[in-house]
């Protein structure tokens, strides 16, 4: 759930930026191709870039790595998993966004099904060597891949070639792909406007091209744009179709009215590049210290304090506390990994994990009286079958909390290992386990 919660949040950060680009340097010139492509390349790096498996680190050979789980408070009278609040609404935002992604891609499933429909109801024919399916309600011409649907009851007098050289040119330009893939990436991220801003454009751009292609044949502007204003009555079928008249009458005839743009203009596309190298940079690199640690629950980044040893505490009666409990690093003949494509889970999940340690663990009577309390590290391995093996103390307080946190770790059952390239895996693990007296 992390890796989709970490994968949605970079998506939409990059569109945003990008979308903000388009916005601010590019949306009012008339390079509508340069515009076109710009989009598409934007919803493209938006969807494919967060899943590049491959991240930038630094070459630091005494890097230290390791998986911590959420610390466990242990006090005399309870045990408390101190996970954070997110564990409950991530679970709930994924099951809104989960539902959210499945009614748009029954409304996707639906439009397909609504295309091929009327296209069997009423068949193909060939009008001026194009594909023309003739229908009998009031839809505004559209095109749908290389088919023009019109109803051709309804069109302005001697407009049938225009409105057909019109959406010609949308299927030449394969326009219905850029909302296909648009329609893919709203899908993904119904939830971010600018993702639904980016499809308007798109449906925007597509009219200003076709509008320009058909002048370009040579057709009078003002009989053209009289042609449009009296196509205003028809309504669009759905979002996968180029549409005649998509609501966009006055914008569509001021660009046809505007000047063209200089050429030099087009180099304000290059403003996207330094934006791309910094979400690049951004979206590849981590957090980097001597020490770096990924916590498995909430990928929360931890330093190097967090896991040394931890100072002596003060005692009340002037004892010097147990000697700590520590110990080398776990040599194995097999490789040992820290970080892999699936991490292991524990059987039955978090909340089953939770349980295991408030059944077992217990506040040591010593290191009450003594009033020891801190933190106390230990690292383990989840072995590629399963088994909880080289328990260790990474860091101790003493007072018997060391042997306790050992005794109960050495006592889980089995999890569900971890996976690398499709094998069962051995996985490091860091559990921190903080006793407190109040």
């Amino acid at each position: 759930m992390n890796t989709l919660l970490l994968y949605l949040v970079e998506s939409t950060i990059s569109v945003s930026v990008l979308y903000a680009i388009y916005w601010f340097f590019l949306r009012r010139d008339t390079f509508f191709v340069v515009n076109r492509f710009y989009l598409l390349a934007m919803v493209l790096f938006s969807m494919l870039f967060p899943l590049l498996p491959h991240r930038w680190t630094p070459s630091e050979p005494s890097a230290f790595f390791m998986v911590l789980l959420d610390p466990v408070l242990i006090t005399p009278s309870k045990i408390e998993l101190t996970l954070q609040a997110h564990l409950e609404w991530i679970e709930i935002a994924a099951t809104v966004y989960l539902t959210g992604v499945f009614v748009f891609l029954i409304r996707f499933g639906l439009q397909m099904i609504q295309l091929h429909r009327i296209t069997r109801r009423f068949g193909i024919r060939e009008r001026y060597g194009r594909h023309v399916v003739f229908v009998d309600r009031g839809y505004s011409p559209f095109s749908f891949f290389n088919i023009v649907f019109i109803n051709e009851e309804t069109l302005p007098a001697n407009s049938l070639q225009t409105i057909l050289e019109h959406e010609q040119v949308h299927i030449s330009q394969h326009h219905t792909v850029d909302l296909i893939l648009v329609e893919l990436a709203t899908i993904l991220q119904w939830f971010n406007p600018i993702i639904w801003l980016a499809g308007r454009e798109m449906k925007s751009i597509h009219e200003y091209l076709a509008d320009e292609g058909v002048l370009q044949n040579g057709i009078s502007r003002p009989i053209y744009q009289q042609m449009i204003l009296d196509e205003t009555l028809g309504f669009q079928l759905n979002n996968l179709t180029n549409n005649f008249n998509v609501s966009l009458l006055k914008k569509r005839i001021a660009m046809m009215s505007k000047s063209k743009s200089n050429t030099w203009a087009k180099s304000k596309v290059l403003i996207a590049l330094p934006a791309l190298l910094v979400l690049g940079f951004l979206l590849t690199s981590r957090s980097y210290s001597s020490a770096v640690e990924v916590n498995a629950a909430a990928n929360r980044v931890y330093t190097q304090a967090d896991v040394s040893p931890v100072p002596e505490p003060v005692l009340q009666d002037n004892t010097k506390k147990e000697p700590q409990v520590q110990s080398e690093p776990v040599k194995t003949g097999k490789e040992v990994y820290k970080k892999v494509d699936k991490m292991p889970s524990y059987t039955g999940g978090d909340q089953a994990r939770i349980k295991f340690l408030m059944e077992n663990i217990t506040y040591p009577q010593i290191a009450v009286q003594k009033k020891i309390q801190g933190k106390v590290f230990v690292t383990f391995i989840v072995r590629s079958d399963g088994s909880v093996t080289d328990v260790k103390i990474l860091s101790g307080i003493g007072g018997g909390c060391d042997e306790e946190a050992l005794r109960v770790v050495k006592i889980m059952p089995k999890w569900i290992p971890g996976e690398h390239k499709g094998k069962p895996v051995d996985v490091y693990f860091t559990l921190p386990i903080k006793f407190a007296l109040s």
